[in-house]
């Protein structure tokens, strides 16, 4: 198989169960990358013993402890990259035997930013209504606004530059603020929706709980994304202004459910749109809260 000239760049961190699959992933390629560079966070659960081992046999993958957030870990990965092009993907996930060839075309035909894309990998009935309700599907997707995961990205080293790399003062949710910084930075993302990693979603309502708590931490604490959120807290406020809130509040619920159930089909999306709608109203609340603390901290200072 030919040989790209571009970095596949992973952070990973306590991921001993799933490295392995998606190393095997990027070793069989339809293009294979010039470097894998992999950075943990310095892993407890035998993470690191395993990239030793697999890098061994495989000269290509390059390992280093790198602690902090995942925007570190990629950064730090991108700047010892050895080439223009990098591709970069999460511990957790399968990449398509073409993903990395669709990448490498779309900037070889001059792009700067390509938006790849995902599927889940679902093996319960839970499972598959998370997939459902939480992960796109090309149908709902608009290219032209569509801001990828970092499970399936690729980019120019110059545009990363840029951009500033991925920004280190956010604990989690980076890949929104990284999108938008390169689009500010005057880089359009090319959307390839052939270039696909499979991704296993959440098992349970903690793990979705979590999960979304998280993204919107991060959203909270970049200050961004504020459309997305005030319809979930709308939805919740209005509720109690009765009566012309409540019945807009109903209105709003009912457009709500008909969304959720054209997807899901299922009654399990009743308990997962509670548990995300508050996931996401008070991820994104201590999100402001972090924000305002490091201002004041700052202007303190």
């Amino acid at each position: 198989m030919p040989e790209s000239k571009i970095t596949v760049v992973v952070t990973v961190f306590n991921e001993k169960n799933n490295i392995e699959a998606l190393i095997t992933s990027l070793q069989s390629q339809s293009l294979n990358p010039m470097e894998i560079i992999i950075t943990d966070a310095n892993s407890s659960d035998g993470t690191w013993e395993i990239l030793t081992m697999l890098a061994q046999n495989y000269p290509q993958l390059k390992i280093y402890k790198v602690p902090g957030n995942r925007s570190k870990g990629r950064n730090v990965a991108i700047e010892k990259a050895k080439t223009e092009f990098i591709a970069v993907t999460d511990s957790g996930v399968i990449a398509d035997y073409r993903w990395l060839e669709e990448l490498a075309d779309a900037l070889e035909e001059g792009a700067f930013a390509v938006a790849g894309f995902y599927k889940p990998l679902t093996q319960n009935r839970f499972e598959e209504a998370v997939a459902q309700m939480t992960i796109p599907s090309l149908k709902t997707v608009d290219p032209k606004h569509f801001l990828p995961s970092s499970r399936s990205v690729a980019f120019r080293k110059t545009a990363w530059e840029k951009a500033g790399g991925y920004p280190e003062n956010l604990s989690y949710n980076e890949d929104t603020p990284y999108d938008l910084a390169l689009q500010k930075a005057g880089y359009e993302f090319v959307f390839v929706p052939e270039a696909i990693v499979y991704w296993r979603p959440r098992g349970s309502l903690k793990a979705v709980f979590r999960q979304f708590f998280y993204y919107a931490l991060g959203d909270g604490e970049a200050g961004i994304q504020y459309q997305d959120y005030l319809p979930i807290f709308l939805r919740y406020l209005l509720l109690v202004l009765f009566p012309y809130g409540t019945y807009l509040a109903l209105v709003l619920w009912a457009i709500r459910f008909y969304r959720d159930l054209t997807k899901c089909r299922s009654l399990i999306f009743l308990p997962l749109r509670l548990t995300i709608d508050i996931a996401d109203m008070s991820g994104f609340l201590y999100g402001r809260k972090e924000a305002w603390e490091k201002w004041r901290q700052k202007s303190s200072s």
